[in-house]
């Protein structure tokens, strides 16, 4: 049995080029995310089959919402996808975290590293597949939307390639951006990367 799994990073929200957002920020889609969301809901062409879950956070959840105004799919909200826990890093503008040592540490050393709130990319590869496992337990065959964090889609990205979380540089997953995986009993087949719907 064959889920096939759309990854979606959230569309452009307000003050993401100037400040990490995490989990305490939770902006809004700005004026082109919302153009980026509704083309993308075009261009996935969900149908009420469809499964939409998504990432509490307003941005996940407003890219989410025009997903399904145009299948009328089924959304569900899931911490499991929820943003990395930065911590008390969430906030700070990218000015500020260049001259934290740790923040630097973090983005040479991820397989090491934590978060000011402990979390690892360990953590969020877990919780990531092991929700994964359970819908495709719980829905078998079902067509699946994760509409959730580009740090959510590298994780789990790398440990279907096998691939070290130290590699995270080697994949660009941009805001309002498509990653197809098909998942079967016999392991998962990545079929698109980073792919963007034109606006």
């Amino acid at each position: 049995m064959i889920n096939e799994l759309v990854l979606v990073r959230h569309a452009t929200c307000e003050r993401m080029d100037e400040m990490l957002l995490g989990r305490t920020v939770d902006a809004p889609l700005a004026a082109i995310g919302v153009r980026e969301a509704e083309a993308m809901a075009c261009a996935l062409g969900s149908s009420q089959e469809t499964l939409i879950v998504a990432s509490p956070r307003r941005r996940a959840q407003q890219t989410a919402a025009a997903i399904c105004e145009r299948s009328q799919c089924e959304l569900v909200t899931a911490c499991d996808i929820d943003e990395l826990d930065f911590g008390h890093w969430s906030g700070q503008t990218f000015n500020e975290l260049a001259q934290d040592p740790a923040w630097r540490r973090w983005n040479e050393q991820r397989a090491t590293a934590a978060t000011p709130a402990g979390e690892r990319i360990g953590d969020v590869q877990a919780r990531v597949v092991r929700h994964l496992d359970r819908l495709r337990q719980t829905f078998p065959g079902r067509p699946m939307v994760l509409v959730t964090h580009a740090e959510v889609i590298r994780a789990a990205l790398l440990h279907w390639l096998q691939a070290p979380v130290d590699a995270y540089r080697r994949l660009a997953i941009s805001p309002a951006s498509i990653s197809r995986v098909s998942l079967s009993d016999w392991g998962p087949r990545i079929d698109g990367i980073n792919q963007r719907a034109p606006l």
